[in-house]
């Protein structure tokens, strides 16, 4: 069962982060696709709740406060996300953003004692050293750059920073043995809430596309997520973790190549070396 959960996690990840590539060459605006996206996707925990008889008693404090925490950086992650893949290279985008496990390990550190040794050191510098790598391939750092190639730059650094929130909240849920589906519920109705406002300032009518793909995102990003949940419950999260990151930025980089987009050999090394630093911060973090 923990291979099924983990398989269906890295098909959930790299279908998200697919549709954003499909949707955007149908004309999708990134705001459209989160929106509906984070609409079906609560209506779709709300379900679950209640087929699973979730009680009152289980929306404490503590597990709403995740949820709120995850919930908005979940829901701004997805749309610089989104955004980020239809101004840049979608493998290149994907790679830097599933990379953002890197923030609960900075977090450990800077608010619980996290050990700060030689094996964490180089795993982050290992990932810092990939997102350079990364973007110096799509020449965000070239003297001739396009504007397009830096504003690529920091909305994708910013969806990798906001997408710490969520993987901080899976895990403490998971620690704290909370309940999965009101944690679901609650995180995307928040992610949803928060859209919402920013969909009602945009004041324009929702293109009939959008529902097509953000129906099918919110069904992968719900399989994805609870997956990683459950298998966080039957195996280490040393093992969880490299696999579920590490094969969805294969898999777009493979993505990427299939639609005959650049990528230089610095940009595959990037990525190789973003994802053993990946593994190395898993492997010294939870396997204590």
């Amino acid at each position: 069962m923990s291979f099924i959960y983990l398989l269906l996690v890295v098909l959930g990840i790299t279908s998200v982060a697919y549709l954003a590539k499909l949707s955007a060459k149908d004309g999708v605006s990134s705001l459209d696709l989160t929106f509906v996206m984070f609409a079906a996707a609560g209506v779709l925990g709300y379900f679950f709740t209640l087929v699973n008889h979730v009680e009152t008693a289980s929306y404490t404090l503590e597990l709403c406060s995740i949820s709120a925490m995850a919930g908005i950086g979940g829901g701004l992650a997805v749309f610089v996300f989104n955004k980020s893949v239809r101004i840049g290279h979608f493998g290149y985008s994907n790679a830097i953003y599933r990379s953002s496990f890197l923030i609960p390990v900075i977090f450990s550190v800077a608010f619980f004692g996290a050990t700060l040794n030689f094996v964490t050191v180089a795993g982050i510098l290992c990932i810092l050293t990939s997102i350079l790598l990364v973007s110096w391939s799509n020449d965000t750092f070239a003297a001739d750059r396009t504007p397009g190639n830096l504003l690529w730059f920091f909305m994708i650094i910013g969806a990798f920073a906001l997408s710490g929130l969520p993987r901080i909240g899976q895990l403490l849920i998971s620690h704290q043995n909370l309940n999965s589906f009101a944690y679901l519920f609650m995180s995307y109705a928040v992610g949803f809430i928060l859209l919402l406002v920013l969909f009602a300032m945009r004041r324009k009518r929702l293109k009939a596309r959008a529902l097509v793909y953000g129906i099918l995102a919110a069904f992968a990003s719900y399989v994805g997520v609870y997956c990683t949940l459950e298998a966080l419950k039957l195996m280490p999260a040393a093992v969880v973790f490299p696999i579920t990151l590490s094969a969805p930025i294969m898999l777009g980089m493979f993505i990427s190549f299939v639609s005959r987009e650049k990528i230089r050999p610095a940009g595959w090394i990037g990525v190789l070396i973003g994802i053993c630093g990946i593994t190395m911060l898993a492997l010294q973090t939870y396997t204590k």
